[in-house]
């Protein structure tokens, strides 16, 4: 399994959920009063590589909680169908195995789908709902290639182990200043992109988009089932999902409170974060 590596400021630990041993991450207050903030990353990241700089910006009297998605970090990578029920399943038994009843959910990029998701299915227990450039709001023909070569012959692509140079492209193509990334989470990213066991799920996840692009009116329908605040946040320069999707998001919840980063890609915790934990702050707070 291959460990991504853990700051000082996170108190580790892990839980077992949908049958899988997740690696969790906690900052901030550990009074057992404190609000908490529960943060999902995206795909191909780890909890660290996503929120290692927005976290300790983020109001200390919150209890931070987040775990690396099933297949991902130092969480166990299943051969599953990475689809939305079973990502639902996981963060249905997440919640519980680590006892928090009603709480915030931040998701970025396929955390923000699965976040959107959990919160309309359990509309009760959110407090507030944060998307940050999230996925499956709109279709974009990259995801629908990506998705069609996951399901078929294709599928072969994500078996093979990608150069350096591909990973660290990859993972540049996410910001807009690329000295925003530090080396050593290139590092680490090439390092992680090697198990053969993450890229089955990373081919597993845009397998199951498939049902995404076919079924999207309905997910929406499903999404629009949490009617609480809403906050989302994208980089005016993202690559990978394109800001106009920041429409689709409006439609699905016509009063969130929305912002734009213009020196931003794809990865505005990263890029970004002071600008994006005073916003999370001021909207957490409301």
């Amino acid at each position: 399994m291959v460990n991504a590596a853990v700051p000082s400021g996170w108190r580790t630990g892990h839980v077992r959920a949908g049958g899988v041993r997740l690696a969790t991450y906690e900052a901030g207050s550990d009074a057992s009063d404190a609000p908490v903030v529960l943060l999902l990353h995206g795909l191909g990241h780890w909890t660290d590589g996503a929120w290692g700089r927005l976290v300790p910006m983020l109001d200390p009297g919150l209890r931070c909680v987040a775990f690396d998605l099933p297949g991902f970090g130092g969480s166990e990578k299943p051969d599953v169908r990475y689809d939305r029920a079973f990502f639902r399943r996981v963060l249905d038994e997440a919640v519980d195995a680590l006892d928090v009843k009603r709480f915030a959910l931040i998701g970025h990029s396929l955390g923000g789908l699965v976040a959107a998701d959990w919160a309309g299915a359990h509309p009760g227990r959110v407090t507030h709902l944060a998307l940050i450039a999230p996925a499956a709001f709109s279709r974009t023909p990259r995801h629908l290639i990506f998705a069609l070569l996951a399901s078929g012959p294709g599928r072969l692509l994500f078996n093979t182990r990608p150069s350096r140079q591909f990973v660290a492209g990859t993972l540049l193509n996410a910001v807009f200043d690329p000295a925003s990334i530090d080396p050593a989470h290139i590092e680490l990213a090439v390092e992680i992109a090697r198990d053969r066991a993450m890229r089955r799920a990373f081919g597993g996840v845009y397998s199951a988009a498939v049902a995404t692009f076919i079924h999207r009116k309905t997910l929406h329908a499903n999404f629009a089932g949490y009617g609480g605040p809403v906050f989302c946040a994208w980089g005016t320069h993202d690559r990978y999902i394109n800001v106009s999707s920041l429409r689709d998001v409006i439609r699905v919840y016509p009063r969130a409170t929305t912002l734009l980063l213009d020196r931003s890609g794809h990865l505005p915790m990263i890029e970004q974060p002071n600008e994006l934990a005073a916003a999370l702050n001021v909207f957490l707070a409301s």
